[in-house]
């Protein structure tokens, strides 16, 4: 998203916008935080100045064309002097999708009741409304309604965007009575959008991931399988220009092998990974991962002890001390393995985002509370 964002096409935005980016994982950001909400990254909003309402969100990385129309519809919600009651629901929708999503599901709804019938906003309201369906867990709904929008769209990015949803809504659920009719609706719908230009990469990761778990739930180990080496050879295939973007290919990396496959496989890409980028916590916590799921115990924490010498905060240091916990309780060090567990509780503490403060609290305590294999004091 960085090299959207520095785009020169946005140069006429100046003046309009103080442009903020805040990092979740630091303290002195916890107040907006905890006023706003942010439950993923990354998360975009334009505020009003004047009152601190949030008159536009959008979840998830954009192409250039949804960033700019994203930005004329924040601005619009400051500066129109007359909107539509279709707008003004709009509007309503993004201020509570945050913290609220299933009253924002209610605002939604609401717009699309009352849009004309040339609204140019349809489309991204429907998409908003099956982001909104997602993250307030109504996955039948969500993944009914995201079958019903797509297929009327343009094909554009709100294309993509609503299939995403609806596809990870179906395999929250799956199986469920009604998922088998919702899957033979969205399933085409999804590889429609990997043959379409217009799928921004973030998406089309998303939907490669998908369609993985979606044949995981059928117990078609060979279709998920195909799905998985068609995503890593597409990802092996993108020339990264930055950090950034290497960041992306190694977290899908990732993603792939922990659905199904062999971490040999991306091990020497994340290690290239690491080396290129010394500063970088995330790209040790990489290794780790994967050394780990090779059963490569020693390395994992070795990899674990560089990424925490790297500064991370309290969210990413408890993340390097779950696993460097996980591969010393493999190896036997049940001692060792609980004084680090301790650790990452205290440091969970300290995460400044409540929701993901609150998992890895849970997701600590938990493993404390394991039994301790049969011989280990």
């Amino acid at each position: 998203m960085r090299g959207v964002l520095a785009s020169p096409d946005l140069a006429r935005y100046a003046g309009q916008f103080v442009w903020l980016e805040l990092n979740y994982d630091q303290e002195e950001n916890r107040a907006f935080l905890t006023e706003y909400g942010a439950a993923a990254t990354p998360t975009f909003f334009v505020i009003d100045p004047q009152d601190g309402k949030v008159t536009a969100t959008q979840t998830g990385a954009m192409s250039l064309a949804e960033l700019t129309q994203f930005l004329d519809r924040g601005a619009n919600g400051v500066f129109a002097k007359r909107r539509t009651p279709a707008d003004a629901a709009l509007m309503r929708g993004d201020a509570l999708l945050a913290q609220k999503p299933g009253e924002a599901v209610m605002a939604y709804r609401e717009a699309l009741r009352l849009a004309p019938a040339a609204w140019p906003r349809r489309d991204l309201a429907a998409a908003s409304l099956t982001g909104a369906l997602q993250d307030s867990q109504q996955w039948q709904d969500c993944a009914e309604t995201a079958a019903t929008e797509a297929a009327g769209m343009k094909r554009d990015a709100m294309f993509g965007r609503t299939v995403v949803a609806g596809m990870w809504c179906l395999v929250s659920a799956d199986p469920a009575p009604w998922s088998k009719g919702a899957a033979a609706r969205l399933e085409p719908l999804a590889k429609e959008a990997l043959s379409l230009p217009t799928t921004v990469r973030d998406h089309r990761d998303e939907i490669y991931r998908t369609l993985m778990y979606l044949y995981m739930s059928r117990k078609d180990e060979a279709g998920a399988a195909k799905w998985g080496n068609l995503w890593l050879d597409e990802l092996d295939a993108r020339k990264p220009l930055n950090d950034e973007a290497r960041s992306a290919v190694d977290i899908a990396r990732v993603e792939n092998i922990q659905i199904i496959g062999d971490p040999q496989r991306i091990l020497p890409a994340l290690i290239a990974s690491e080396r290129a980028m010394p500063r970088d916590w995330n790209a040790s916590l990489r290794v780790a991962q994967m050394e780990q799921a090779a059963k490569n115990y020693d390395e994992a924490i070795a990899a674990c002890d560089r990424g925490l010498a790297r500064t991370p905060g309290a969210a990413g240091q408890t993340w390097l001390l779950q696993i460097k916990a996980g591969a010393l309780m493999q190896k036997g060090e049940i001692a060792e393995a609980r004084r680090v567990l301790q650790e990452a509780l205290q440091t969970a503490h300290k995460i400044p985002s409540e929701q993901p403060r609150n998992n890895s609290i849970h997701r600590i305590t938990q493993a404390m509370e394991q039994p301790v294999p049969a011989g280990h004091p």
